[in-house]
């Protein structure tokens, strides 16, 4: 599933998880009070927001290395608006984050095809997207 992702990559990758889960633990009834609850749910969704527009900002650079992939320039730019409005609006905002990491894993599917990708990539970015979208559907049910 991993095959041949660097180790520093794939640690970085599955330490990235870690706010996530805890925003999705702190959902469920562990003894946090509610006020805590709320703020470990708002960090894990503001960290989601931030990784998405990381991510399309990788996105973003590789397609802006040639001409013949400009029109994958303008698309990365969708996740991150996806991630501003998930930010600002009061309800579903894990739902449209998970929406943002399907965007992305869409178009770096299309970059691996034009080959402007490392052979490891997808290999990385599909369980992992697979995950975290998992992760915030059902974080969204639980809050």
């Amino acid at each position: 599933m991993f095959h041949k992702v660097p180790k520093s990559v794939m640690l970085a990758s599955v330490l990235g998880l870690i706010p996530i889960l805890l925003g999705l633990a702190s959902t469920f009834n562990i003894g946090f009070s509610e006020s805590l609850k709320e703020e470990i749910i708002r960090i894990a969704i503001i960290y989601s927001a931030f990784i998405l527009s990381f991510i399309s900002g990788c996105i973003f650079y590789v397609s802006s290395l040639d001409r013949e992939r400009v029109f994958l320039l303008w698309f990365s730019i969708i996740p991150v608006l996806l991630a501003l409005l998930a930010i600002s609006i009061p309800f579903m905002k894990s739902f449209v984050i998970a929406l943002g990491f399907l965007i992305v894993l869409e178009i770096e599917r299309k970059l691996f095809k034009i080959k402007s990708l490392p052979e490891w990539w997808l290999n990385l970015r599909f369980p992992m997207t697979s995950i975290v979208v998992f992760l915030l559907i059902f974080m969204g049910f639980r809050i």
